[in-house]
């Protein structure tokens, strides 16, 4: 997880950077109105039309996020010799830090989206626009600024959305190889079924439509996202993988490596553009030198922030900064909320975990299971002893730290999704109550000891035994400071 120290130097080092995006520009137009009655003619809402507005979409989005975070940008794109096209450019001209060429196909319609809104609500949606191959000119044309701006570049953003540019699979190979000769590093957001014309990339970016479209394996847990992944890299169509899986967060495959990042956010208002966030996020991170979890714990902030805003978006570094303070609390759960968090996992195929304890004063073998058990499943829930509890087992003088304080700091961890307390001196009731898939424990304790395995293993779930960190235990450090006192 990234705190916000690490957050400022990120954010602070990227704006040295300066990256290259080639992709499919396209104007989004939303029209809003109010609806209060359902046409006669077809059984389908009227909308009164109050305004309008128009933004930058497309690769577009991508090149619009990393000029409000500063970055200097190289941007190669397409338009019509259209209206459409003319506001994209008035609109380009009036971001800074940036060189850019929108060549422009006579040929071509500029593609626009018009989005119909009312009450925050997107209605449906219509297309203007040419979906087809580019001309050999133009070709050309993209060729001699790409090979013009890479000199200067530290990492290159491919941004296909299927309407030209990358729809030659020898035209994209050339641009790879031009990439690959100049020793630049390429990150693809892809589109259609054929991942293959990726071909040399270091990083591709699907969500689980685009990955199941192109591998026929759906990533819907952490196993499927493995193979999907695995899949990809063993095709040689990346040498690795970026999966964002909405939700269920982000995932990172490598050859040898895999690591699976929970989502930040439990509100979900419009995913339109977040995968323009996460690729513009993560490139730029990469660029300044981060580790590629770094990296992604970065741009799965950044999908935090957007996805709660309406349309394609860009955020700023005070959003991103702000986001980090508001992550965790509503990790902190009572008994009714964490019933519907259960209920809205296992719904989307999750595998709930569950480990219990007085976690006063937490230390390394506690983060060693935590890890170990989120491992092992999607989402983890602590059950952490109330302090009356505590004192009932451990005595008067515990627990050292009070319960908001232990709920506090593990609620604060990454691996960790819900942090519920029990009053009861075991879960028993409380594991009857969330009836997890998952029972975690200590291997110190035998499968007869542990109290809810017997429980869980009747409904079909299991519970498996940590190794525990040697030397390791609260009781160990309480002893440590006592005599040292």
């Amino acid at each position: 997880m990234i705190d916000h120290s690490k957050l400022r130097h990120i954010i602070k080092n990227i704006q040295n950077k300066k990256i290259l995006v080639l992709g499919d520009i396209m104007l989004d137009q939303y029209i809003y109105g109010s609806v209060d009655r359902i046409s006669p003619e077809a059984p389908i809402p009227i909308i009164n039309i109050e305004n309008n507005s128009y933004s930058i979409g497309g690769a577009g989005n991508v090149l619009k996020n990393l000029n409000s975070l500063n970055i200097k940008t190289s941007f190669i794109s397409i338009i019509g010799n259209d209206t459409a096209g003319k506001t994209l450019k008035k609109y380009i001209e009036k971001l800074k830090n940036i060189e850019y060429a929108l060549l422009i196909d006579k040929n071509r319609k500029t593609s626009c989206k018009t989005r119909y809104i009312s009450d925050g609500q997107q209605l449906f949606r219509a297309d203007d626009e040419t979906i087809d191959s580019l001309g050999k000119v133009l070709k050309e044309k993209i060729l001699n600024y790409f090979e013009l701006f890479i000199k200067q570049t530290d990492i290159i953003i491919f941004s296909d959305y299927g309407k030209g540019i990358f729809i030659d699979m020898n035209f994209c190979q050339k641009l790879i190889k031009i990439a690959l000769k100049k020793n630049k590093k390429i990150i693809v957001d892809p589109k259609g079924n054929n991942f293959e014309k990726y071909k040399g990339a270091f990083f591709i970016t699907p969500n689980t439509k685009e990955a199941f479209n192109a591998t026929k394996i759906n990533p819907i847990n952490n196993t499927l996202a493995e193979k999907c992944g695995k899949f990809i890299i063993k095709n040689n169509w990346s040498e690795n993988v970026l999966l964002t899986r909405g939700s269920n967060g982000l995932s990172i495959i490598q050859n040898k490596k895999i690591d699976h990042i929970k989502s930040n956010t439990e509100e979900v208002f419009d995913v339109t553009g977040a995968g323009d966030t996460v690729i513009s996020l993560f490139s730029a991170s990469i660029a300044a030198g981060n580790d590629y979890i770094e990296s992604a714990h970065f741009a799965n902030i950044g999908a935090s922030v957007v996805v709660k805003k309406l349309g394609t978006t860009s955020l700023t570094s005070e959003e991103l900064l702000n986001s980090v303070e508001s992550i965790k609390p509503y990790k902190i759960l009572n008994k009714n909320s964490i019933i519907n968090k259960v209920k809205s996992w296992k719904n989307n195929k999750l595998t709930v975990g569950f480990t219990n304890g007085c976690f006063d004063l937490i230390h390394s073998g506690h983060i060693d299971m935590f890890i170990k058990a989120s491992e092992a499943c999607d989402r983890l829930i602590i059950g952490m002893n109330s302090d009356k509890s505590i004192k009932r087992l451990k005595g008067k003088k515990r627990p050292i730290l009070n319960l908001e304080a232990r709920q506090k700091i593990i609620a604060s961890l990454d691996m960790v999704d819900a942090v519920i307390c029990f009053e009861e001196d075991t879960p028993i009731k409380l594991i009857k109550y969330i009836k997890p898939n998952i029972l975690f424990k200590g291997a110190d304790y035998k499968i007869e000891e542990i109290i809810g395995a017997e429980y869980i293993k009747s409904i079909g779930g299991k519970t498996i035994r940590i190794k525990l960190t040697k030397n390791q235990s609260t009781t160990r450090l309480v002893n440590i400071l006592n005599s040292s006192n």
